[in-house]
């Protein structure tokens, strides 16, 4: 297995933790209905044949006029390399044949009283996206997620540093990882991260698990609010228990949003009854380039992003980690212009 492949799946383990908050909940069982069991593990059945996944969730909770909620995560970690558009071909592939499952013409009762499920797909990446893979994405409602930002470079880091250890360890002697103990060590690494209770008898030494549990007190307390805006993008907000104590003793807040131009496409919010606490988050290139595509007119067309964009976003998140609430962040324009006097 090469090492690209192995970052991305133990990436997957993780983000699969942190996106709880959302009420995001791991599949790891059999259903016998639209998830079985096969050889190379579980897989989802659609209209045209069966596709296996590493890490596919429900949503606890579903708005009204849909099918409760599924989302196929998947991570990229490549060193350098963008994601492109061949990778988000194969999402829209998926998405077609597992959404169109469902014939109620020779279906019995028991049959349709089935749950059935609209499933969505996110591709999230260390190395950002090519143009033509956003473009191709927005169009068939693939869902892309920057991963670029400094605010995930110490899980990128030390997921890295594992999985060069593993190779160290385990070679198969093309500087790949045997895709045996690549797989024995996938499930006692996402027992660790998941917090389970680790198996006594744990075939790794202590230096290597140790660098797990390293990562493990990392992401310990940080969390990932998927938040959505008036636009077809995701905004991810990587942030900590303290925005999570802040949103339980008010879910609604006013915010300033700012363009960080000595990082190209990094921008901050600032809070306005909160303003020693901001969240910084990336958005998609595409963005960017409509922004710097008039030089004269930089500062006009980020503030049409801040307000017609990404004026409000929303997200759904489990905040004492059993009941929902709907959370705001709403630009408010009146607040930047005090906050840079």
């Amino acid at each position: 297995m090469k090492k690209s492949q192995a970052r991305g799946y133990l990436l997957e383990i993780v983000l699969s933790k942190l996106i709880e908050i959302n009420g995001y909940d791991v599949i790891r069982m059999a259903d016998n209905d639209e998830i079985v069991s096969r050889g190379n593990g579980l897989n989802v059945r659609g209209r045209g044949g069966f596709h296996q996944f590493d890490t596919l969730g429900r949503f606890k909770i579903t708005p009204p006029f849909v099918y409760p909620l599924r989302l196929f995560v998947e991570a990229k970690f490549y060193d350098s390399n963008k994601v492109g558009i061949d990778r988000v071909r194969m999402g829209v592939g998926i998405l077609e044949d597992v959404n169109s499952n469902y014939s109620t013409v020779k279906m019995n009762m028991e049959e349709l009283s089935i749950e059935k499920y609209q499933y969505h797909y996110a591709i999230f990446s260390t190395s950002g996206f090519t143009e033509d893979a956003q473009l191709f994405a927005i169009a068939h409602k693939i869902h892309l997620i920057d991963l670029t930002g400094d605010e995930y470079r110490s899980i990128i880091d030390l997921i890295r540093e594992i999985v060069e250890e593993l190779n160290n360890r385990f070679s198969d002697g093309y500087d790949n990882i045997s895709k045996e103990e690549f797989s024995l060590f996938k499930d006692q690494f996402s027992e660790v991260i998941r917090g389970e209770t680790l198996d006594i008898n744990c075939r790794y030494d202590q230096e290597l698990m140790k660098m797990v549990y390293d990562l493990k007190r990392n992401i310990g307390g940080q969390l990932v609010y998927l938040a959505t805006a008036n636009s077809p993008y995701i905004i991810p907000l990587f942030s900590n228990k303290d925005f999570n104590e802040i949103l339980r003793n008010a879910p609604h807040q006013d915010i300033a949003i700012r363009w960080e131009v000595s990082h190209s496409n990094k921008w901050s919010t600032t809070f306005r009854y909160n303003q020693d606490f901001t969240i910084q988050f990336t958005l998609p290139n595409v963005l960017l380039k409509y922004m710097i595509s008039d030089i004269n007119h930089i500062e006009d067309n980020a503030m049409n992003i801040k307000e017609n964009r990404i004026g409000k976003l929303v997200f759904i998140a489990y905040l004492d980690g059993y009941n929902p609430t709907l959370c705001t962040l709403k630009f408010d324009k009146e607040f930047i212009r005090l906050y840079n006097k």
